[in-house]
């Protein structure tokens, strides 16, 4: 009706009309492309293939990026990463990690750039070459405002996560978060050197409001609050620098968006959104855990069974279940580690899990929902959600 409005007919309403209409037409198209790719997701989880978010962005995973011919970017790239980002490490960039003498130089007296703690284990990595995983242009608030907040060059490099040896064997294994000025491009010249403060102290003891003295451990995910700013809810870049930093590619990038837009729209109607958890009996649940170690292959159990192990808040034994997670129902994986003991990131404070969480090796946070979110979080499992293959 727009179109034949429009050049059909002569006139000024007529015209006006047509452009009514256009205004009408393009969200309503847009609508139904996203329903179209959700309603396509949706096909490919019943049959049992990768989930198109995961698919388009295989090219930026750790092994695709250090094949040869992996993911490089161009100097277009770069030059709208300057502006946008402030620096131009990207995703495939070669680099070099500074010497710790060049590093401390960067640091305040409490061990920090910018807010952001330079870990003692981060040390053994110093004069090494790598290359640029992802670069992190936001982070969730984990401890503070559960909110998404603004953090400014930063970037992680492929394969380096924290062991925890020098926070009392913290098994979160967190990706560690790396300034660009700790940085360099291979063959460039050192830095000068001058003064500067050692690594960040891994605890401190601090008196509570009922005067107890309390031992808590400061690391990187536990001080993201002071090293980013508050982002507001509006801001178009939010969306834009993770597809400048080479972070998703442009498929995944739209695929990204337009479940988004879907999923608006059904919260809006109060109707489903993308992916979902199916309503089941869970009185009939008999899901047995069995035990697990490093190395052993599993097949991540149909979401269906494992809804039925949660409670009306989603969660297991005290862990929720992430919709992330449901990427992954049905593929096999491997056992990575078993998780005992993690530091929680809002208190600082050591916590002994009441029931091991499980590490699959690759199986990552995908930061679809919170504006592609790079920070690569592993996912806890329960035992009862991965049946070991014989």
């Amino acid at each position: 009706l727009a179109a034949v409005l429009s050049t059909g007919s002569a006139g000024v309403p007529a015209l006006f009309v047509g452009l009514l209409l256009l205004l009408l037409a393009l969200p309503a198209l847009a609508l139904a492309a996203s329903g179209a790719i959700v309603l396509h997701r949706l096909r490919r989880a019943e049959l049992g293939a990768t989930d198109l978010f995961l698919e388009s962005n295989e090219g930026r995973r750790e092994a695709a990026l250090e094949r040869p011919g992996g993911f490089r970017s161009g100097p277009l790239r770069r030059l709208a990463a300057r502006a946008m980002l402030g620096h131009d490490f990207l995703v495939g960039d070669a680099v070099e990690i500074r010497s710790v003498e060049e590093i401390q130089a960067t640091l305040d007296e409490h061990g920090c750039l910018d807010g952001m703690p330079f870990q003692p284990e981060m040390v053994r990595f110093c004069g090494r070459q790598g290359q640029v995983f992802r670069s992190i242009d936001k982070i969730y608030d984990y401890g503070r405002t559960r909110l998404m907040r603004r953090l400014r060059g930063c970037v992680l490099i492929s394969g380096l996560r924290c062991d925890g040896a020098d926070h009392a064997g913290c098994e979160a294994r967190c990706y560690m978060i790396w300034k660009t000025e700790w940085l360099r491009r291979p063959g460039e010249r050192p830095a000068a050197v001058g003064r500067g403060a050692s690594t960040a102290p891994t605890r401190v003891t601090e008196r509570a409001a009922d005067g107890v003295a309390r031992e808590r451990f400061l690391c990187q995910f536990t001080e993201l609050h002071a090293a980013s700013k508050p982002m507001g809810p509006r801001e178009i870049g939010k969306e834009l620098r993770p597809l400048v930093a080479g972070n998703v590619t442009l498929r995944t990038w739209v695929v990204g968006l337009a479940t988004r837009h879907f999923n608006s729209v059904q919260q809006w109607r109060g109707g489903t959104g993308f992916p979902a958890l199916p309503r089941v009996d869970k009185e009939s649940s008999s899901l047995a855990a069995e035990p697990l170690v490093p190395g052993d292959k599993v097949v991540v159990r149909p979401i269906v069974e494992i809804a039925s192990t949660l409670n009306d808040k989603g969660k297991h034994r005290g862990l929720w279940f992430d919709p992330d997670q449901i990427k992954h129902c049905g593929k096999p994986r491997t056992v990575l580690a078993r998780v005992d003991r993690i530091i929680d990131d809002a208190h600082g404070q050591m916590l002994t899990m009441k029931t091991p969480c499980i590490l699959l090796e690759g199986v990552d946070y995908s930061g679809e929902v919170l504006n592609f979110n790079a920070q690569q979080d592993l996912f806890f499992w329960r035992e009862a959600w991965l049946e070991k293959k014989s």
